[in-house]
């Protein structure tokens, strides 16, 4: 837990965050599934409705809303703490329910059912890479801290969007002479650290651009430079936070959150600290990892988007 001496050593102004969170355009909905605070709690916040927040939860959402401020590390913590206080003193079960509302996990029996070659079932939270690496070549689960989780069949809308950013973020590749930088779309496996069995992650989209990272063929070990991932209900609160967190830690450059129905893309340049630029379906984004030589069309998309679909 925090010490009482960090507690007086850090004050939280509330008013600077209200402030902040105008000014990056955040919603509530945004600052919860980020930050990991239930999403009432949230709006009691930045309603006036709570006097005296908790500390730990107005760390959760500093952290959110001034990462500058803090490490990656650092923010996980905050987000556990507040994980655990809300499960001992949510104010009520519609908190409770909110903060778990896009979880996958998969039963174990399920699991079972669905996946019958992995060699032996173990309780969530024990299984290996090695047991992942066992699961058939078109897999779409990804394993989280032991935990196997089902990724969703993905709609029409989130592959095409998949699919244009791949071409896009590939031809541009290629044209600019980065004859080592592999881009791929999922279903890749990704380790993002060889010292750890217990997370293999599956980017929509990724760069990598060290030929060790990708020379194993079946999947990616090591960071790669750039991921990118389109959000559904299903799979946002785990992108937004657990894969948010782990990409950054383990040392991704460059991480887009891909907002389809509110037409947004999150541009988070990872280093110490993050910093994070919104754009719309409208603009032209650069590519970071590129020195911006690289730029993405959303417009197009958009227009593909908008013809196909309605």
């Amino acid at each position: 837990m925090i010490s009482r001496a960090r507690r007086r050593d850090r004050p939280v102004k509330i008013e600077d965050l209200k402030k902040r969170k105008e000014e990056l355009g955040y919603t509530n909905e945004m600052v919860s599934a980020l930050s990991g605070v239930p999403l009432g709690t949230v709006q009691k916040f930045f309603g006036g409705a709570t006097s005296r927040p908790r500390f730990n939860t107005l760390q959760s959402i500093e952290c959110v809303l001034f990462p500058e401020k803090h490490s990656p590390k650092e923010a996980a913590l905050y987000r556990d703490i507040v994980h655990n206080l809300t499960l001992d003193y949510a104010d009520g079960v519609s908190e409770m329910a909110s903060f778990d509302e896009y979880s996958t996990a998969m039963p174990v029996d399920d699991q079972k059912k669905s996946y019958d070659r992995v060699p032996s079932w173990k309780e969530p939270g024990t299984y290996t890479v090695e047991d992942w690496r066992s699961l058939s070549d078109d897999t779409m689960m990804e394993l989280i801290d032991g935990v196997l989780y089902n990724r969703n069949t993905p709609t029409a809308i989130h592959q095409y969007i998949v699919s244009e950013l791949f071409f896009q973020l590939s031809s541009g590749i290629k044209s600019s002479g980065k004859k080592e930088c592999l881009t791929v779309p999922a279903p890749v496996g990704v380790q993002l650290n060889k010292n750890d069995e217990r997370n293999c992650l599956i980017p929509d989209v990724l760069i990598v651009c060290n030929k060790e990272k990708y020379k194993d063929g079946k999947m990616i070990i090591g960071a790669p430079d750039y991921v990118a991932e389109v959000l559904s209900p299903s799979t946002e609160k785990y992108d937004r936070i657990d894969k948010f967190s782990k990409y950054w830690e383990a040392g991704v450059r460059e991480y887009w959150l891909i907002r389809a129905e509110e037409k947004e893309v999150w541009v988070y340049q990872l280093d110490k600290t993050a910093v994070i630029t919104k754009y719309s379906f409208e603009d032209q984004i650069p590519l970071g990892i590129s020195e911006g030589n690289i730029i993405i069309d959303f417009k197009s998309i958009s227009d593909g988007l908008e013809s196909l679909f309605g």
